[in-house]
């Protein structure tokens, strides 16, 4: 090849490498001014920054807050993690002498989904408890978490609820369980449930080599490299309610998943001595001009059939309720029943709802408190 063919193939390179690199850097800016002028698209790429990323491993399988994560939601409203990575005020480690702690576990219904830190259950019942027991040092640890399903709530109550030595463990939960019923032959775990385990198992893995790679920095600084997995991730959810309002009929595994991790929960109270309060969080698929989730990130074929999921978990967290009572473990269950007023969508709860929830929760664990 003469020197001429060559210096023409190197400048038709060259022009090439230039302008994908012109085209590059048109793409970012323009993705982060439209991040900036609020596109969703754009702020989802924005907000797929690795290194911003709000949710850590823990244990084998499960997830849970950063220390100081700020997770907000979208209607402005937001949830803060202290350093001990839960909502609400940090406690002392050991207990101190004459406190009476209280964990409550559950799933984004529980943490507070579109409520400010003092609109949660537990900011609720933590004022409560200290104006109708100004005797007692009660203490609130909300151990929630958005995406839990029964399986994560346990995982999060043996990492970080057991060693706070609790006096009482209060468990809110059986919605996202019913998301699980999209699967058959559901294992224990199973990786089709655990939200957030590719990312944990990223975070895993730079842990063990100790640090991220170079593919997760360039991410870390580019919106264009970033863009390919926010699509992919949009396309795989838009599959996934394909799916799930496409089914002829949920799974039975995912009930029986949840009773047996509603199980280990109430073994880790029972082996503790210490009590435990049961609650399936209300509903309002069923109720009439009750505003819906969207997306529909956990229901089944439609409202109706969704419902009788959920009545079909309450069924059998009411059923490990009274088996453990019949063994003699100090265990209660509740079912609170709230108006439509009070629902954000149909599983999550305005303040004025979280507040009612309190005022049940109250009521289920007040047999259990100290004496004066």
């Amino acid at each position: 090849m003469s020197g001429a063919i060559l210096r023409r193939v190197a400048a038709a390179a060259t022009l090439l490498l230039c302008s994908l690199v012109v085209a590059a850097l048109a793409t970012e800016g323009g993705l982060r001014a439209l991040a900036a002028l609020g596109n969703p698209v754009a702020r989802g790429v924005a907000a797929a920054d690795p290194y911003a990323v709000k949710v850590e491993p823990h244990g084998a399988f499960g997830y849970r807050q950063r220390a100081g994560a700020v997770l907000p939601y979208p209607n402005g409203t937001h949830a803060t993690a202290n350093r001990m990575r839960f909502r609400g005020p940090v406690v002392n480690e050991p207990k101190p002498p004459g406190t009476y702690r209280i964990l409550l576990l559950g799933e984004s219904s529980t943490h507070g989904w579109s409520v400010n830190d003092s609109e949660t259950i537990d900011a609720y019942l933590r004022a409560d408890l200290a104006a109708e027991r100004p005797g007692l040092r009660a203490e609130m640890v909300n151990l929630a978490y958005d995406g839990y399903d029964a399986y994560q709530i346990w995982q999060r109550l043996l990492s970080d609820g057991v060693p706070l030595s609790p006096d009482l463990i209060i468990v809110n939960a059986g919605v996202n369980d019913v998301r699980n019923a999209y699967y058959p032959g559901l294992s224990d775990p199973d990786p089709r449930t655990l939200i957030w385990e590719g990312e944990m198992r990223r975070q895993r893995e730079e842990r063990a080599r100790g640090g991220p790679s170079a593919w997760i920095r360039v991410k870390h600084l580019s919106f264009v490299a970033r863009f390919p997995a926010v699509i992919r991730q949009k396309l795989a959810m838009r599959r996934a309610a394909w799916a799930a309002s496409s089914a002829v009929s949920p799974h039975p595994d995912a009930a029986e998943n949840f009773t047996r991790n509603v199980e280990r929960i109430a073994a880790v109270a029972r082996t503790l001595s210490i009590p435990l309060v049961l609650s399936t969080p209300p509903s309002a698929l069923l109720l009439p001009d009750a505003p819906v989730m969207v997306p529909r990130s956990y229901w089944i074929v439609d409202r109706a059939t969704t419902q009788r999921y959920r009545d079909t978990l309450a069924t059998r967290m009411r059923a490990v309720a009274e088996h453990a009572g019949a063994e003699g473990q100090p265990v209660a269950y509740v079912a609170p029943q709230l108006p439509a007023r009070m629902f954000i969508d149909d599983c999550h709860l305005t303040p004025e709802g979280n507040r009612a929830m309190a005022r049940e929760l109250a009521r289920a664990i007040a047999p259990y408190l100290p004496r004066r």
